[in-house]
């Protein structure tokens, strides 16, 4: 198993699978999902409004992406209400959506680990980890972790057991 930290965009991630996740109670969409959904012509905008579920806490959504970005294939992840999201909560999202991802033949993930928690600790690569190595994905799977704010990559590498810095 391999972490990436890098910094930028993850909607330019090349890979098999891109994770996303978002609270059922932020309208609109925020972050990565509100850029793939404008992308998109508001695919994600138009399924949220007909499937009011969407976004409760471990409803997960496979999303082809036709081309809109470079990786073929999104898995959204709900949350639930942000009120009530927690680290335990976190580590089950992670591993839910790892789990789909591993389900469907991925190898090479990105996760936009954004609506996660503002700001990013120790225990979000530990999460991240743990969540790899329940899911049996840990021999093989590498997760690119992409932080928006590019002068936190050192920050976050220094604190990462096993994780590499990439961008």
């Amino acid at each position: 198993m391999e972490i990436q930290i890098r910094g930028g965009d993850c909607l330019n991630y090349r890979g098999d699978v891109l994770l996303l996740f978002h609270h059922s109670d932020v309208r609109p969409l925020t972050g990565s999902l509100a850029l793939l959904d404008w992308r998109s012509n508001a695919a994600v905008s138009l399924l949220w409004k007909k499937k009011k579920e969407l976004l409760r806490f471990g409803q997960l959504t496979i999303i082809a992406t036709q081309g809109k970005i470079p990786t073929e294939t999104v898995i959204l992840t709900g949350l639930g209400p942000s009120d009530e999201f927690s680290a335990d909560l976190r580590r089950e999202g992670y591993r839910l959506a790892l789990e789909a991802a591993l389900k469907i033949g991925a190898v090479a993930m990105a996760e936009d680990g954004v609506p996660l928690k503002k700001g990013f600790d120790k225990g979000v690569l530990a999460d991240l980890q743990s969540a790899l190595s329940r899911t049996g994905g840990a021999e093989t799977a590498t997760v690119a972790l992409f932080v928006q704010d590019k002068e936190q990559v050192p920050a976050l590498r220094d604190s990462a057991y096993g994780a590499s810095m990439v961008g």
